[in-house]
């Protein structure tokens, strides 16, 4: 077939990523420990109270001075093995109710020297001075890891880790913490109550681990060591929790109601206030089994996409960040984001152009346990005046055939109502998968999916695979993709029609003792991206990224050059930005790119990323700089703009320079409760957007909001959008726990 005689071109790259594998095997690899017999692990003892515990940071109670301690961190990065260069205590206490547990984390150099960025939930690990919670209590490694962590601000953040290195980072549990900040240490305390876990029956061990992520000197560090190569969610390398009692899980449902109020103005046609209601309730069947419902769903409160001008042939991958999408969302998810995705939630209450659309209600089923995992979704939608409502059902199936092995089946229907003088039609794509764990460093993992219409009778395959290698000193992978032309996932995402992708990539991480003493790694880099069409196997475009240099320091700063080569086979025009079109042709051009950021958790960091050289027939500069100032946790700002100019592009030789500009403002005045301003300018769009958002956690999960949108086009807009609107939305929502 003509879709694999194109795979011919990247045979070369194969043979040298077998070379380099293989070479660099048995230089590396026997870094890699193997999980010790579970005799030979760290035990921690659970302890049983009667009293109440106060979760306010401190671990004053009686109770916590009679409870064994977890001590003698071992590092992980950046060097693995070593003590760990500040000491931490960890305490853990149970009662009907709640898991409590309690850490002291020597700190020396003291409060000035502590690395949070803000006080927003779910904030990211590496740049944040942190203490972490991991869970397993089936002790599988086929089973999900459920993770907390805390700031010494007491700021949140919960992950549900698995097996196949997929994870659901906005997964929320209900949970409580707080933190002290001391002279020379900090202390924390945590509340999960036993509601917000899954564990078995007649349990009385679980699988557990606790880490630090110590920012100021860049070091991460556990109770019970994991290899670099790895991660600390793989709980195979953990420690046990005995003596550990639960409760047997009974009656166990979550309510989430909203009430809301929404103000729109669309130019000057006045002001519209809509109340709504709705909200989602979540039962769990057991401790496996989880059905959810949801009602008039709303996502007034998400976070809104992040412009980009779009300088490549694909189409840009818009991330998840709906919270209801977002949960769970790893079970359903096959294939690779930016690439192939045969199911993307984004295609639900979203239209083309990312405005929202009306979701009238759905259902979502879960069942997770050591063998098998099965999700049904069905979620409803009405349409606008752009596009028809639509019936959305997925059905998902996986199970274990072994530890190492897993095997995965999908069903994804889209029924497309009639109406705007369309037919109604139906979209079904059909998916098979799987994950092979070869050995601890190496994974693989594929995907084949078939679609066909109804209506237009187009049907055809896709395909998908990776290859992944990771040892302490290097990383290797390899992804393959092929979508046939035939091939139509309306409720999915692919990067373009009718392609052929190869993407290797190769990094190499060094350190020596003779680099200075605040290099971390040199680590270069190469990768490539290449393209061909499906139907005739015809090359596209390809880019070769060589990256001679690549430094990492201990402050968490990273520099970087990078050369790449292009080759471009346009059969039609191409239109990257306005007034600049290429023509149909062949192509060769060279890119050179540096790029540095600074300690990003400091007070006042940089980003930048300077790239010049040939772009077309023409030549690009590119200019990104991004100033972030927060001379404290509660306060951030953070300044950021693009620029690109083009000298001599396309068929008139144009020249054109484009501007993305966009600020951000933070302030908390406590974990609980945060002010955000995000606004954006972008001139090839011609537009510019402000949103505004207020946020007060009164209670775990339990929020009000106040949101400002505002969207300004400088342009003559099509008949039927306006050129100026503006909305306000006031939001409760309440969690109720039972």
């Amino acid at each position: 077939m003509k879709i694999f005689t194109a795979l011919r071109f990247s045979k070369s790259l194969c043979l040298l990523a077998a070379f380099i594998t293989t070479g660099l095997h048995p230089l590396y690899a026997q870094e890699a420990f193997a999980p010790l017999p579970v005799a030979n692990r760290p035990h921690l003892q659970a302890t049983r109270v009667t009293g109440p515990i106060n979760i306010d940071g401190i671990p004053d109670e009686a109770a916590w001075n009679n409870a064994p301690a977890a001590a003698h961190f071992t590092t992980a990065y950046p060097r693995q093995g070593d003590k760990a260069t500040y000491d931490t205590e960890v305490r853990l206490l149970y009662d009907d109710k709640n898991i409590y547990i309690s850490a002291r984390c020597d700190f020396p150099p003291g409060k000035k020297s502590l690395q949070v960025q803000d006080l927003r939930r779910d904030f990211s690990y590496s740049n944040n001075e942190l203490f972490e919670i991991l869970i397993d209590p089936f002790k599988d490694p086929r089973m999900p890891v459920m993770t907390f962590c805390v700031t010494p601000y007491g700021t949140q953040m919960d992950i549900m880790h698995y097996a196949d290195f997929s994870y659901d980072y906005k997964w929320d549990a209900v949970w409580q913490a707080a933190s002290k900040i001391q002279e020379h240490s900090w202390t924390t305390e945590v509340a999960i109550p036993f509601t917000s876990l899954r564990y078995p029956k007649n349990s009385t061990e679980w699988s557990i681990n606790f880490a630090r992520n110590i920012r100021f000197i860049g070091e991460t560090n556990g109770w019970s060591p994991w290899p670099q190569a790895f991660s600390e969610t793989q709980l195979a390398y953990g420690g046990i929790l005995t003596n550990i009692v639960p409760p047997d899980a009974g009656f166990n449902l979550r309510v989430e109601p909203y009430a809301l109020v929404n103000a729109k103005r669309a130019d000057n046609n006045g002001t519209h206030y809509k109340p709504e209601v709705g909200g989602e309730i979540k039962y769990a069947i057991n401790s496996n089994t989880l059905l959810e419902g949801t009602i008039n769903t709303d996502f007034a409160q998400a976070d809104v996409d992040k412009q980009v001008v779009n300088l490549s042939r694909s189409s840009v991958f818009f991330p998840e960040k709906r919270q209801f999408f977002l949960e769970n969302s790893s079970l359903f998810s096959v294939g690779q984001n930016s690439i192939i995705q045969p199911f993307f939630s984004r295609r639900i209450g979203l239209s083309d152009n990312g405005s929202p659309l009306t979701i009238n209600g759905g259902l979502r089923f879960i069942h997770q346990d050591n063998k098998q995992s099965a999700g049904i979704l069905v979620m409803k939608q009405n349409g606008d005046t752009t596009e028809n409502g639509a019936l959305f059902g997925v059905f998902r199936y996986k199970r274990s055939v072994s530890q190492r092995l897993q095997l995965g089946a999908m069903e994804v229907l889209r029924q497309n109502f009639a109406g705007l003088n369309q037919s109604a039609s139906v979209n079904p794509v059909e998916v098979v998968d799987a994950f092979w764990q070869v050995s601890q460093p190496l994974f693989i993992r594929g995907m084949a999916s078939y679609s066909g219409n109804s209506l237009s009778g187009q049907k055809g395959p896709a395909a998908f695979a990776e290859f992944n290698y990771s040892a302490t000193h290097f990383f290797i992978d390899w992804f393959q993709t092929a979508v046939s032309k035939g091939y139509q996932a309306q409720t999915g995402f692919t990067a373009r029609d009718n392609f052929i992708n190869t993407q290797p990539t190769l990094y190499i991480f060094m350190h020596k003792k003779w680099f200075p003493k605040n290099v971390q790694f040199f680590s270069p880099q190469f990768t490539a991206d290449i393209y061909h069409e499906a139907s005739s196997g015809k090359f596209q475009e390809a880019s070769v990224v060589v990256m001679p240099l690549q430094l990492f320091f201990t402050n968490q700063s990273h520099l970087d050059f990078s050369i790449t080569s292009s080759w471009e086979n346009l059969t039609d025009n191409f239109q990257p930005v306005r007034n600049v079109d290429i023509a149909a042709a062949n192509y060769h051009f060279n890119r050179y790119e540096f790029y540095g950021i600074t300690n990003a958790a400091a007070p006042f960091s940089a980003e930048t990323r300077l790239s010049t050289g040939g772009y077309y027939n023409g030549r690009l500069n590119s200019y990104y700089l991004s100033l972030r100032a927060a001379p404290v946790p509660q306060l951030s700002l953070v300044m950021s703009y693009t620029r690109n100019d083009f000298k001599n592009v396309g068929i008139n030789r144009e020249s054109a320079t484009t501007h993305l500009l966009a600020p951000e403002l933070r302030v908390a005045a406590n974990p609980k409760m945060l002010l955000s301003a995000f606004y954006q300018y972008n001139t090839d769009a011609r537009n510019g957007s402000l949103n505004a958002r207020f946020s007060w956690e009164y209670r775990p999960l339990s929020f009000i909001y106040l949101v400002i949108n505002s969207v300004n086009n400088y342009y003559k807009t099509p008949f039927g959008i306006p050129q100026r609107q503006q909305g306000g939305i006031m939001k409760l929502t309440y969690i109720r726990q039972i």
